[in-house]
């Protein structure tokens, strides 16, 4: 009988700013947003690959050292002008391969051998000066030169990359969208409210760069223009954040609030309120990916109004599959007063999105982040 013991799975480390949820001490659940979406699925894909992942994360609070759905997860303390600093820690303790899965634009140590992730451009805002910007630029540069590879869910930073940086291998920054599970998130099956109604869902954290004032004041106009209309905001909201305050300040307030709904959904239940809603609103300022959430929406079947920021430029065709805007109300609610007042049109653009949704759909993701992740296990084996 052989004495050599079984060879245990190779780790695979995620550093990454959010998963469990940090900005309050609930770490037996995920924080509800995009980015918690994609790392834990981002695990799924180690897992299926025979490999052990570990996640490590900021927290605000005190460290923590748990265990979730089977898998490691830590929690390092940090002050708002460390995340360099906390980076390099949760790396220098790190096992195996790691994936640095946010904060790119920080000027970061990275580990070589090491892959990063660039969820979407969040600088992208007029209102941000111009030094910062360029010094974001000088910091991707080195993030270029240190990592063997950068995933960017969106053309938008693929395109800054080579219009702002240098490097030879165009292969450097792969392009993968996110993903989104089109045999879960499906269209509701039924006729639509027999009262006529007509639900507007904002499915999105409840924050600044989220568009959440965009959609308050859009939501202003619509119920009061449209007795019939109900919204709803189907996001986390951040305790203790001015955006809470002003949110809550806003519903109290409301004449119409027997028809603004706020609910925060978990991964597995969100689908219901895409399955109740007739249109999605993606109103982001700055700061976005190939948006989950819009994902999420066309495969349910809705039209979609968005801003044209960021990866939703990879998502919606105006006019075919829903409404692209400027990013403000003035241009956000008439795209939305459009297709309440259209049934035709809603119609139409949502079985439009439907069939664009399923080009992204997650096994594809999951198979091209199992070949990314392979193919760099075996240049590491090989430069042993």
């Amino acid at each position: 009988m052989s004495s050599l013991k079984p060879e245990l799975p190779k780790t695979v480390t995620i550093l990454t700013h959010s998963y469990l949820n940090g900005y309050g001490q609930e770490h037996t659940r995920l924080f509800g947003g995009g980015l918690e979406r994609y790392v834990h699925l981002l695990a799924r894909a180690i897992k299926e690959l025979g490999l052990t992942p570990v996640i490590y994360q900021l927290t605000f609070y005190e460290p923590f050292d748990t265990v979730y759905e089977g898998m490691q997860v830590r929690g390092w303390t940090f002050e708002g002008n460390q995340i360099t600093e906390v980076f390099d820690q949760m790396a220098a303790a790190a096992d195996g391969l790691i994936i640095y899965a946010s904060c790119i634009w920080h000027p970061i140590h990275y580990r070589p051998g090491s892959i990063g992730i660039c969820h979407g451009i969040n600088w992208d805002t007029p209102q941000f000066a111009a030094a910062p910007k360029a010094a974001i630029g000088k910091t991707i540069q080195q993030a270029l030169q240190q990592l063997d590879r950068l995933v960017s869910v969106d053309s938008h930073f693929q395109t800054y990359c080579r219009a702002v940086c240098e490097f030879e291998d165009p292969a450097t920054v792969t392009l993968l969208p996110n993903p989104v599970d089109t045999s879960w998130f499906v269209p509701r099956t039924g006729a639509p409210s027999p009262d006529g109604g007509i639900r507007v869902l904002y499915p999105r954290r409840l924050s600044y760069e989220r568009g959440l004032v965009t959609m308050l004041l859009s939501a202003d106009e619509l119920l009061g223009r449209y007795p019939a209309v109900t919204v709803e905001f189907a996001g986390e909201l951040i305790e203790g954040s001015l955006m809470a305050a002003v949110f809550r300040l806003w519903l109290d307030a409301h004449p119409h609030q027997d028809r603004i709904i706020h609910r925060t959904y978990t991964f597995e239940t969100v689908r219901e309120a895409y399955q109740q809603a007739d249109i999605a609103v993606i109103p982001t300022l700055f700061s976005e990916g190939t948006s989950l959430s819009c994902l999420e929406a066309m495969s349910c079947g809705l039209p979609v109004v968005a801003t044209n920021v960021g990866g939703l430029n990879d998502l919606i065709i105006d006019g075919l599959n829903g409404r692209l805007t400027h990013p403000s109300a003035g241009a956000v609610t008439p795209a939305i007063c459009d297709l309440i007042e259209q049934p035709k049109l809603r119609r139409r653009m949502g079985a439009a999105a439907r069939r664009a949704a399923l080009t992204f759909d997650q096994s594809r993701w999951l198979a091209a982040w199992k070949t990314i992740i392979a193919e760099q296990l075996a240049k590491r084996d090989e430069e042993r």
